[in-house]
C-alpha cells in the first residue's frame, strides 16, 4: 500500500509539472531577453517576467466560454463586446435615432443624409420587387403603360439628368459608382436600391455590365432640353428594323443638329435596350415621334419643307401601282453634294431600312412635295452603304452647306458695318 501511494503521488507531481511548463516549440519564435550563464551572479539580473500558460483543460474550457461571439455579415465583421450600462444605452439611442432619420428621409425620397451621403435601401438576392420592376421594363407593352424606360451605365444616366429628365430609380451594386452621379443628382425624388453584382449581370444587356441601372420617366418632345440651336432639318426613318441602325441614326441626328426624328410604323421600338445603348444618350437630346402612320405624316412636317430620299439606286424608274395620279412617276436623282441646301427653307430627309428599302409611301410623299432622290457615288464593287453611314454622309453635307452660308452672311454683315463706320 505504501509503494502504491508513493507511485500515485509521483505521477500527480509529474502531471502538475507538465501542465505548468512552457513547451519550447511554442516559444521558438520569440527573441530571448538574456542568455543565462552559470558563472554570472543572479543579483543584478533585471529580466521581464512572462506569464506561464496553464494547459489545464478546465481553464481552457472556461476561456472558450468567455470568448466574444462574432456577428455581422462578410463585409463588416466585428465582435460583440460588453459595454457599461450608460454607454450601452447611449449607443442604442444613437442607433435608434439614426434609423428613425433614415426612415423619414426614405419616406420623403430624400437623396442625401445629414453627412451628405446617398441614402439607399439594400436588397438581398432574388428580391421580388427588383425582379418585377426590371421584368416590366423589358417589355414594350409595360414600358408604354408605365411610361418608364430603363438605361444602363452611369454615362446614360448622366445624359438623362443633364437633359432634366425625371429619374425615378437607381439600381446599383457598388457604392463608389454613385460618386459619378453625385454632381448631377437633385435633392429629392430618386430611390436608390443596392443589389449584388451577380443580380445586375443577370439583367444586363451587355457582356460586361457597368453595374448600375437608371429608370427614367419616358421623355416627350416637349420636355427635351437642347444644348444648341437645331438646324432646319428633320429625319424620317422609314421601316428601320435593326436596333443598331436606328440607334446610330438617332446619334447622327443629334450630332448633325436635326430638329426632330419621325419614326414610321414598322420601325423597331425606339426604347428597345439595344437602340438606347447604340444611340448613346440621343433619346434625351432630340424630340422623337414614334409609330406615325403615313396618313398622319404631313401633320409632323414643316409647311414649306423640301423632301429628299436617300436612295442607292441611280436609275430613274417608273413606280407603278401607287395611285392613278402618280402612274409613270419619275423622281429625279442627284448626287448628295449636287443640291444647294442653303437656298431651301426647310429640309426633310427620308432614310430607308436595309432590309425593306424605301417604301412606296416615301416616294409618294416626295412626289407630292417635288422632292428628289439623293445618291452617294461609290467606287466599283460596293453597291451601297450602311443605313447609318448613308444618313451621316448626307446629314453632315447639309450641315456643312448651311453653316457655310450662315457664316458668309455674318461676315458680310460685319464687313458692311465696318465700312459704314
Amino acid at each position: 500500500m505504501l509503494i502504491r501511494r508513493l507511485l500515485i503521488q509521483t505521477i500527480a507531481q509529474q502531471q502538475s509539472q507538465v501542465n505548468s511548463v512552457r513547451l519550447y516549440g511554442r516559444w521558438l519564435h520569440r527573441n530571448p531577453v538574456k542568455v543565462l550563464l552559470p558563472f554570472e551572479p543572479t543579483t543584478k539580473l533585471h529580466l521581464k517576467k512572462e506569464n506561464v500558460i496553464n494547459m489545464n483543460s478546465k481553464i481552457l474550457n472556461e476561456t472558450e466560454e468567455k470568448h466574444p461571439t462574432e456577428i455581422g455579415n462578410d463585409e463588416n465583421k466585428h465582435f460583440q463586446v460588453s459595454l457599461p450600462p450608460a454607454k450601452s444605452k447611449e449607443v442604442k439611442s444613437k442607433k435608434k435615432e439614426k434609423l428613425r432619420k433614415r426612415k423619414f428621409y426614405l419616406s420623403q425620397q430624400k437623396i442625401f443624409d445629414d453627412n451628405c451621403e446617398i441614402i439607399y435601401e439594400k436588397f438581398k438576392d432574388n428580391d421580388g420587387r427588383i425582379s418585377t420592376l426590371l421584368t416590366n421594363l423589358k417589355s414594350k407593352k409595360e414600358r408604354l403603360r408605365s411610361r418608364q424606360v430603363l438605361v444602363e451605365g452611369w454615362r446614360l444616366i448622366v445624359d438623362g439628368l443633364e437633359a432634366k429628365c425625371k429619374l425615378n430609380y437607381v439600381i446599383f451594386s457598388r457604392v463608389e459608382d454613385l460618386n459619378k452621379l453625385r454632381p448631377f443628382l437633385p435633392k429629392t425624388g430618386i430611390k436608390f436600391f443596392k443589389i449584388p453584382y451577380k443580380e445586375i449581370e443577370l439583367w444586363s444587356n451587355v457582356e460586361t455590365s457597368p453595374g448600375v441601372f437608371g429608370i427614367f420617366e419616358m421623355p416627350t418632345s416637349e420636355n427635351i432640353r437642347r444644348l444648341s440651336k437645331p438646324l432646319p432639318l428633320d429625319l424620317i426613318c422609314d421601316n428601320i428594323r435593326v436596333p443598331g441602325n436606328l440607334g446610330a441614326i438617332l446619334r447622327i441626328a443629334v450630332g448633325a443638329g436635326c430638329e426632330k426624328v419621325l419614326l414610321t410604323k414598322g420601325c423597331v421600338d425606339v426604347w428597345e435596350p439595344k437602340v438606347v445603348r447604340s444611340a448613346a444618350g440621343a433619346h434625351f437630346r432630340l424630340p422623337i415621334h414614334n409609330g406615325i402612320d403615313w396618313e398622319d405624316m404631313p401633320k409632323f412636317l414643316e409647311e414649306h419643307t423640301s423632301v429628299f430620299i436617300a436612295d442607292s439606286d441611280v436609275k430613274i424608274t417608273e413606280y407603278e401601282g401607287v395611285d392613278d395620279k402618280f402612274d409613270a412617276l419619275r423622281i429625279p436623282v442627284l448626287p448628295y453634294y449636287g443640291v444647294q441646301y442653303s437656298t431651301l427653307h426647310h429640309i426633310t430627309l427620308v432614310i430607308g431600312g436595309e432590309t425593306e428599302g424605301i417604301s412606296e409611301d416615301s416616294y409618294r410623299l416626295a412626289a407630292s412635295r417635288n422632292g428628289l432622290r439623293l445618291n452617294i457615288p461609290l467606287s466599283r464593287g460596293i453597291d451601297s452603304l450602311n443605313t447609318g453611314m448613308a444618313a451621316a454622309v448626307i446629314a453632315f453635307e447639309i450641315r456643312k452647306q448651311l453653316i457655310q452660308a450662315w457664316t458668309k452672311i455674318k461676315q458680310d454683315r460685319i464687313t458692311a458695318e465696318n465700312q459704314g463706320t
